[in-house]
């Protein structure tokens, strides 16, 4: 390969590098789009004039056995330099790999040029190369890099952490005379997963793989955003503070392969030889590989004494109807929006807890009155309260969450010390109306008071980002017309 080589795709070009390129290079370096996820091209502009005449020098070395190249990615039609495109060892990985690597500029993004380039340098090297086989790595809240690799070709392997500390995506595309092993093979190999209980910093990462896979889910089963059910699409399955809450009160556990977290599952236990799976879900370029049912075996056997467990799932997914089917459950209801099913195990047989007479599950106590009752330290979870009285009733430490409470009154209650945290107005946004309330001394932190009317309140030392209520009545009056 000399200088002057040129790789011609539809809208863009590959050539080698020039020293005059540096400006154009610079530039590109400039961009938080780019060294946000490529640290190492953080360069000086001394670094970036070594780093460039390296590039230069390596052209007439260029080894077909050692396969060693990173070339500029030109602009058909302007002729303008908009990113690069290589393929290189990479120091994290095993010797032998050679990885493509690629960036664009923000200008010419989503555009396709970018597969463009790798497609054509793939290509052109399986060709005129020793390589039979190149690899990518994605860091997992790349998506974009991600479907770059998946559009040229490349295959999902698995998921690693490499020594940087950072997870990536490990994906591998092999040249078709390679006779070697397929990539059908490789993607079908079995995963081998564990589970461990989620802790309070893993709420991220699983917010971030559970939002893919209910994305993936939802681009697949419905037609938009009108076309959703609360299956489909679980409220709160994006917010991290949902993720926090379910870790800190339900039993959430990070699905792991190879050490690396690639889906989650939580469990609601309903009661003593009752449970719920709530959630289960892994990242969309794992699924397919036996993942999900040894998920489920798993928190099966991890609850022995559960003898009664149920889950819910869209009425559409006839994939995950016949995936728990499989797995032993039956179905006892159906409709277009939802599905349950229920499994009866005999794994704790034997273990009957004598305090079971203490436990009420699916009975009907409509219409029952309960008083002068102590009921210290229950749980009520996944009942219907609707049209309820609650009143005269000591609810001190009480934790109410997850609850829909459209409509619902409070009336004559003492609430010193209750926190309102992550709540909303539900899907008609209907306000909320706070009536001869003692709030005095309240906190309202991050949130949405758009709208909100105050009337006939009294609000000295009321404060606002810091600012005294007073201040700003002072500066009201001050900006009033004079007369």
């Amino acid at each position: 390969m000399n200088h002057q080589f040129r790789l011609h795709a539809n809208a863009v070009m590959l050539r080698p590098f020039t020293l005059q390129d540096q400006e154009d290079l610079a530039a590109l370096t400039r961009q938080p789009e780019i060294t946000d996820l490529l640290p190492d091209w953080k360069m000086t502009e001394e670094q970036l004039s070594d780093f460039l005449q390296f590039v230069v020098s390596s052209y007439e070395q260029f080894d077909p056995q050692d396969v060693r190249i990173m070339l500029a990615v030109i602009h058909q039609e302007s002729r303008q330099l908009i990113g690069w495109c290589g393929v290189f060892p990479n120091d994290m990985l095993d010797p032998s790999d050679r990885e493509v690597a690629y960036a664009i500029s923000r200008n010419y993004r989503n555009k396709g040029y970018t597969t463009e380039a790798v497609r054509t340098l793939t290509a052109y090297l399986f060709e005129h190369t020793s390589l039979t086989r190149i690899v990518g790595i994605v860091k997992t809240y790349n998506p974009a890099s991600r479907r770059v690799l998946e559009h040229t070709g490349f295959q999902y392997a698995n998921r690693r952490r490499l020594s940087d500390g950072e997870v990536y995506d490990y994906f591998e595309l092999y040249s078709t005379n390679s006779g070697g092993k397929t990539t059908e093979r490789i993607t079908s190999k079995p995963l081998s997963i564990n589970l461990r209980r989620a802790e309070h910093e893993d709420a991220v990462v699983l917010t971030e793989i559970c939002t893919r896979a209910f994305d993936h889910v939802i681009r697949v089963w419905t037609k938009g955003k009108d076309d959703l059910d609360s299956n489909l699409s679980p409220p709160g399955y994006n917010s991290v503070r949902l993720h926090e809450y379910v870790i800190r009160e339900w039993d959430y556990y990070v699905v792991e392969a190879d050490g690396c977290a690639i889906g989650g599952v939580s469990v609601n236990v309903l009661g003593q030889e009752i449970a719920r799976l709530d959630k289960i879900y892994i990242d969309p370029v794992c699924q397919g590989r036996g993942a999900g049912s040894q998920v489920i075996r798993q928190i099966e056997a991890a609850y022995p004494h559960i003898l009664h467990w149920r889950l819910e799932t869209s009425g559409r997914q006839t994939s995950n109807h016949h995936f728990y089917e499989k797995l032993g459950y039956v179905r006892t209801y159906a409709s277009d929006e939802e599905y349950s099913y229920e499994k009866k195990t005999d794994a704790g047989s034997g273990q009957h807890n004598p305090g079971i007479e203490h436990e009420h599950v699916q009975a009907n106590l409509d219409s029952m009155w309960y008083s002068s009752s102590t009921m210290k330290n229950s749980r009520i979870t996944d009942c219907n309260l609707s049209g309820s009285k609650l009143t005269n009733l000591n609810m001190t430490e009480m934790l109410l969450a997850d609850l829909r409470l459209t409509n619902t009154k409070f009336e004559f209650c003492a609430l010193d010390g209750v926190q309102f945290q992550d709540t909303h107005l539900g899907a008609g946004k209907i306000p909320m109306q706070w009536k001869h309330c003692d709030l005095g001394g309240s906190r309202f932190v991050d949130c949405d008071l758009s709208g909100v009317e105050l009337e006939g309140c009294q609000v000295a030392g009321m404060k606002i980002n810091g600012v005294p209520i007073e201040k700003y009545m002072e500066a009201y009056e001050m900006s009033k017309p004079n007369g």
